[in-house]
């Protein structure tokens, strides 16, 4: 099998059947680099459960739930159990949405890992892109049926950001488009995909000699990562506003 942080993290959640995770266990093995992601993605698991907070649902919320299991007031106990498991049902769904709510601050770091796992499993494969051109009418069309949603493109050469190609990648919860350019002797991975909402702002990071930068324009996210200086990823983010 090759490099996929999609079979990483489906792994670690024990989403695979018997073969496909001894497949996976078996590549892990004999790859540094995904046994170093996967050491990451076990690190940022356990963070993410230790740091991340838990609300009791409003008092509104659960008087909701109570009426809705007077109302089931019927001799047939089939019945009674249903809708006590459908309004359980509705309770965890309602306080796990709540909880990623409140969470969302606090998942940058976690992302940023993340985004910096993919960069450095990148450079590690056979291959840095699945559709390698220059040509950004050769790369936003590839991604057609691939993702649910349609990533910008941009040709930068004329600014010093030669286009690579593209991929698809893992993150967040989701697929994301990978875009690959280089400055100079750099490789830069912009990952992108559609921002949530009242997502905003700006982050920077620094890990292991690497600089990230995260914001939205418009619709999209974009995470941009590289070993180039901070200032170059901030020109890449001015070149994607215009």
């Amino acid at each position: 099998m090759n490099c996929s942080q999609n079979l990483l993290e489906a792994w670690l959640d024990g989403e695979l059947d018997a073969p496909e995770r001894a497949a996976v266990e078996r590549h892990v093995e004999g790859c540094p680099a995904c046994a170093a992601a996967l050491a990451r993605l076990r690190d940022q698991k356990a963070r993410i459960k230790a740091d991340a907070p838990y609300y009791r649902a409003p008092a509104d919320l659960r008087q909701s739930i109570r009426g809705v299991l007077r109302r089931a007031d019927t001799p047939v106990r089939e019945i009674r159990w249903r809708a006590l498991a459908m309004a359980a049902s509705l309770l965890l769904a309602l306080s796990a949405g709540w909880n990623v709510l409140q969470l969302r601050p606090r998942e940058a770091p976690a992302l940023a890992a993340g985004v910096l796992d993919d960069h450095l499993r990148s450079l590690a494969a056979a291959s840095l892109v699945d559709v390698p051109s220059s040509d950004r009418h050769t790369v936003k069309p590839w991604f057609a049926g691939k993702l649910d949603f349609s990533p910008e493109v941009k040709d930068l050469a004329a600014d010093g950001f030669p286009l690579v190609g593209g991929r698809v990648d893992y993150l967040a919860g989701r697929r994301v488009a990978a875009l690959v350019y280089r400055r100079r002797q750099h490789v830069v991975n912009l990952f992108t995909w559609p921002a949530a909402p009242g997502e905003g702002g700006e982050r920077k990071a620094e890990r292991d000699g690497y600089n990230l930068l995260h914001w939205t324009n418009g619709s999209m996210t974009y995470w941009a990562v590289s070993d180039a200086v901070a200032e170059e990823l901030q020109k890449l983010r001015e070149l994607y506003a215009k």
